[in-house]
């Protein structure tokens, strides 16, 4: 009655009140769905923490260290003022991350912004660290240039080509976001045609996502062209360090995106206020942009790096052969660079094969688990959350140990690579092998991460209640398009979160590999085929102990660890019904006594 009396002060009608009242137990009927998922429905929450926050920022964190220190190297061998030119790549990228931190204080955004405005506001922030960057750069070039240690044609030079490193990611994200965002019509025109059936969502994002590589690809190809015949070898380098001087912010637009996914389903899950919901969806909308543009950024910072690496893998083989690594002359296409082509094309592919096939493995034991533990259910005598976060705990402890068993098999094809292309190809093979599949593996980790982005995109297009029929009724969650988008989605998952970010991974580690064991390969394979066997022998007997001998291995120390459990479960029980006996017969000594 009192709350009756309070709604009514405020101005509120009987049907207001009765409106009210109805929305209540609509969230309250929410609740308790949420309360009665499954645990693994949440485990989604701690998956966007660990790819999109911890492993795209750790992907980008590496780029730029390996980016920064082959850039040391190349700005000190091939230079006539080694202290300017190693140390420009650091100016640029110290710049940038500090004046990420800078812009991070404050996004313009009002009430009235969608998703399309804000973005539009993120990459004014990143404008502006663009500018101050170029203000540093170029200072420390024209003080290097008064002194006379560089030339006029150098300064502009160096200006230009930092100018293009740290715009052109940017843009390929921009076109990449033509393909993956719901503000944008290709998006749309995926939902829409989503009532045609499965295939057609299937091959409309597959197509999509190859569409997606054109422009990326080509710009990248034709910028490091345009570098390579500005200033070489260091203008490459210096186009890669200007690359990562957005680390910082891109590193926090994507964490971004992994904290508006959460909180868009918790919004989802708990309320119908429409308000709520509405700038829920926004922020979603803006944070899988966000996310997206990081495994972009990834990609080409991936690309940057590994030219980088490779150039340091020329210049220091070549240096310890004795020979002028800027003067190398010979065939450009030979027996051995056509075979390191190819061979750099099939570790790709089979790479590939194996971190999908992991993914899909690591999925199947989640179900088994699930299934097979009831530690895993939801604890139906304790309160939601809390009856979620123990079986929380067990499950992502359990994901920690499957996904590090997994990861095995395409570690190993990782290591084996550099060396089957060096002892059976010689220098020259392994050369041309890290280009070719660093190029392969651009086009390659931006098809992927697109069209699993597509999908998911055209889903949420039709979550946030934009999808309207020829009649102007909205098409919801429970339609055809939104179940044959979810099948989309399944496959887009491993695309977008696994094989795309892990391809990154693997060819930064390749190049890495490679450097670091440059010193076991000859110029040619003619007395180092037969070590190249040996790789292959021992690449297949690793695989197949962490295929079996490892499961075996995990089995039987779960076994162990589960009987000591019981074995102390065992103990304590006893030691309670010992207790119970001794407190029995005191009381019964106490009685005689007494009597």
């Amino acid at each position: 009655e009192q709350a009756r009396r309070d709604r009514m002060k405020k101005g509120l009608a009987e049907s207001d009140e009765d409106m009210m009242d109805q929305l209540r137990m609509m969230e309250e009927e929410m609740q308790d769905v949420a309360a009665l998922l499954h645990p693994i429905e949440y485990l989604d929450a701690v998956g966007e923490n660990i790819c999109d926050v911890a492993g795209t920022c750790a992907d980008l964190f590496e780029s730029m260290v390996l980016i920064l220190s082959t850039s040391a190297i190349i700005g000190s061998k091939g230079s006539a003022v080694p202290h300017f030119t190693a140390g420009l790549p650091f100016w640029i990228a110290g710049a940038g991350n500090l004046f990420c931190s800078a812009v991070a204080w404050r996004v313009h955004c009002t009430d009235k912004h969608g998703s399309r405005q804000l973005r539009l506001s993120l990459r004014m922030n990143l404008v502006i660290v663009i500018i101050a960057v170029q203000c540093v750069q170029i200072a420390a070039s024209y003080l290097e240039w008064l002194r006379g240690s560089i030339e006029f044609t150098q300064f502009w030079h160096y200006t230009l080509i930092s100018l293009l490193g740290q715009v052109v990611p940017e843009v390929c994200v921009f076109f990449a976001e033509i393909f993956t965002s719901v503000d944008y019509p290709l998006v749309r025109s995926l939902a829409q045609n989503s009532g045609l059936g499965v295939v057609q969502v299937v091959l409309q994002g597959l197509g999509q996502g190859f569409a997606s590589t054109l422009f990326p690809a080509v710009t990248m190809v034709g910028v490091v062209m345009i570098t390579y015949e500005l200033e070489g070898h260091y203008g490459l380098a210096l186009l890669s360090s200007a690359s990562v001087s957005g680390t910082g912010f891109q590193g926090g637009i994507a964490s971004y995106g992994a904290i508006s996914t959460i909180a868009h389903k918790i919004v989802h899950l708990t309320t119908y206020h429409s308000m709520t919901r509405h700038r829920a969806n926004i922020c979603a909308a803006l944070g899988d942009s966000a996310a997206h543009g990081g495994n972009i950024i990834s990609a080409v910072n991936a690309f940057s790096a590994v030219f980088n690496v490779a150039m340091t893998v020329l210049a220091q083989a070549y240096t310890r052969l004795g020979m002028n690594y800027q003067a190398i002359s010979g065939a450009p296409v030979s027996e051995w660079s056509q075979a390191g082509l190819l061979l750099g094309v099939v570790m790709t592919m089979l790479f590939t094969a194996n971190t999908i096939i992991s993914c899909l493995e690591t999925s199947k034991a989640f179900m088994r688990f699930c299934k097979e533990s009831k530690e895993v259910d939801q604890k139906r005598n304790v309160p939601f959350p809390y009856s979620h976060i123990q079986p929380l705990t067990i499950l992502t402890s359990f994901g920690t140990v499957t996904s590090m068993r997994m990861v095995f098999t395409p570690m190993i094809n990782t290591l084996a690579v550099p060396m089957l292309g060096g002892w059976f190809l010689g220098l020259r093979g392994l050369l041309f092998l890290l280009s070719g599949s660093n190029v392969l593996i651009l086009c390659l980790s931006i098809f992927l991460s697109n069209s699993g982005q597509s999908w998911v995109a055209a889903k949420k297009y039709i979550l946030f209640g934009s999808l309207k029929d020829q009649d102007g009724k909205v098409i919801g969650p429970d339609s055809v398009e939104y179940e044959n988008l979810g099948v989309g989605e399944m496959i887009g998952g491993p695309f977008e979160d696994v094989a795309g970010p892990a391809l990154n991974n693997f060819i930064k580690f390749l190049a890495v590999f490679a450097l670091v064991t440059e010193g076991l390969y000859e110029e040619t394979p003619e007395n180092t085929w037969i070590y190249g066997f040996a790789c292959i022998a021992g690449a297949l007997i690793l695989v197949a102990f962490s295929k079996f001998g490892l499961t075996l291995a995990l089995n039987c120390l779960t076994s162990f660890l589960r009987q000591r459990q019981l074995q102390r479960a065992r103990d304590e029980h006893d030691e309670e019904l010992s207790d119970e006996e001794d407190d029995d017969g005191e009381e019964d000594r106490v009685g005689i006594e007494d009597a």
